[in-house]
């Protein structure tokens, strides 16, 4: 999961900061609470730490395992705010601008990420301190929809719960820009974003039984059936992946015409056809970063946040796109990804990006970026995360077409095709529950 960063209020830490003699009152939040020094300090049993690795020991040995009181919540309970006062606050601005003068895309997939955590403790939380505690995950990012451009104003984003299975939540997120004149009005709709968070029982390691959802009017019922049918086409869309299934007889033809395409085109001067200029070979169109996982980059697990391995893959896409296309890329949207395994601490991570897809007569491409956990003791190579990201170029004609060469890049070429037309549906179906 994502860390909020600092600066940014959201109605819950607010809420909470008003009231704090309320025994009640919880502050909802997936920062750590002590530095990593004291953890350090802790868990060699230092004096410098808060508590001593023994004492820790003993504290976590003496909690049972106490079973939850499922309550029924509502949307609104679980809904939650967070405001980023760009046009007021110039050091908050600071964190988050680019070289273009633009808010930087990837430190908002970290604020999505920390505000999915933060919804889901809300609708998860039982009003009681001696329950089991919770543990709860990003288990897959469905969708993220950029709609439009968007500038430096304030912006907002909000969500709640919209789905939930036995352990699994739907949040359904918004950023929306607010109006100058209006600080509580709505202005328009920039993003959408639907994420599937997992609860598990923090001592046992089960999976935990979330609090149903009571639906109150046709507008949440709605949004509560978009829940299951986007769990069922997950399961539809893993049941037919190409690692399970081989290519349709649509998608073998086009393999089969790929290959005819690339056949006439060869490194060797002696082809009588020459590869156009607009072509552009999938091996020449990798890009590769390696990145140590430090602990200022934890949640409150002491495992690296969600957003931030978002956030690496998202810019280590956008250099590729922008080498690809010559130009600055306009960032489109983030396909499904599922975070398989957890990334430690102090874990070195391996970023690998490729250009798998192009549309034809369009001016839209997907780069895959594939995230490996090295091992340097073990000598291991774990993927962890495999992102698609979707940009368009200036022009059809500014946009290279990208050609496979092999079987392998092939099914890669089929499997972003694939994605860019579940994708596209996914984006219609956003704006138009939107109204835009």
């Amino acid at each position: 999961m994502g860390s909020p960063t600092p600066g940014i209020i959201s109605s819950v830490s607010a809420s909470a900061a008003a009231a704090p003699s309320s025994p009640r009152t919880k502050v909802f939040t997936v920062r750590p609470i002590t530095s990593w020094i004291d953890k350090l300090a802790s868990d060699h049993g230092s004096p410098t730490g808060t508590t001593s690795g023994a004492a820790s020991a003993a504290a976590n040995a003496s909690k049972k395992y106490k079973k939850r009181n499922l309550v029924l919540k509502t949307m609104q309970d679980s809904h939650t705010e967070i405001i980023l006062p760009f046009a007021k606050d110039k050091e908050l601005l600071e964190e988050y601008i680019n070289f273009g003068g633009n808010v930087r895309h990837g430190k908002i997939m970290e604020d999505l990420d920390a505000l999915a955590g933060a919804i889901s403790y809300k609708h998860t939380d039982d009003g009681k301190t001696d329950s089991s505690p919770l543990t709860i995950v990003t288990a897959s990012v469905d969708r993220i929809d950029f709609l439009k451009p968007f500038g430096v104003g304030d912006l907002r984003l909000s969500g709640h719960v919209t789905y939930v299975g036995y352990s699994s939540m739907e949040v359904f997120m918004k950023m929306e820009e607010m109006p100058k004149d209006k600080a509580d009005g709505n202005g328009d709709t920039i993003l959408v974003a639907r994420f599937t968070m997992v609860a598990r029982d923090a001592l046992t390691g089960k999976a935990a039984q979330v609090n149903p959802l009571l639906l109150q009017n046709d507008t949440e019922k709605k949004l509560f059936q978009m829940g299951e049918e986007n769990k069922a086409r997950k399961r539809l869309a893993f049941e037919s992946a190409l690692t399970k299934r081989p290519p349709t007889e649509e998608e073998r033809f086009l393999i089969h015409d790929l290959y005819l395409e690339y056949s006439k085109y060869d490194d060797d001067p002696r082809m009588a056809e020459k590869k156009p200029e607009n072509v552009q070979w999938m091996t020449d169109t990798k890009m590769s970063a390696i990145q140590i996982m430090q602990p200022q980059d934890r949640n409150i697990h002491d495992k690296i946040f969600g957003g931030y391995l978002m956030r690496l893959a998202y810019e280590l896409a956008f250099c590729n796109a922008s080498v690809f296309v010559r130009n600055r890329p306009t960032f489109l949207s983030l396909d499904e990804i599922s975070f398989r395994k957890p990334v430690n601490v102090g874990r070195l991570l391996s970023l690998d990006s490729q250009v798998v897809f192009t549309e034809a007569n369009d001016n839209t491409f997907q780069v895959m970026v594939k995230a490996d956990v090295l091992d340097v003791q073990k000598g291991s190579r774990e993927t962890t995360n495999t992102f698609w990201f979707t940009f368009s170029g200036p022009s059809v004609q500014d946009t290279p077409k990208v050609m496979p060469r092999t079987y392998a890049e092939s099914m890669l070429y089929i499997e972003g095709k694939r994605r860019r037309l579940e994708g596209r549906k996914m984006s219609q179906l956003n704006k138009k529950n939107l109204g835009l």
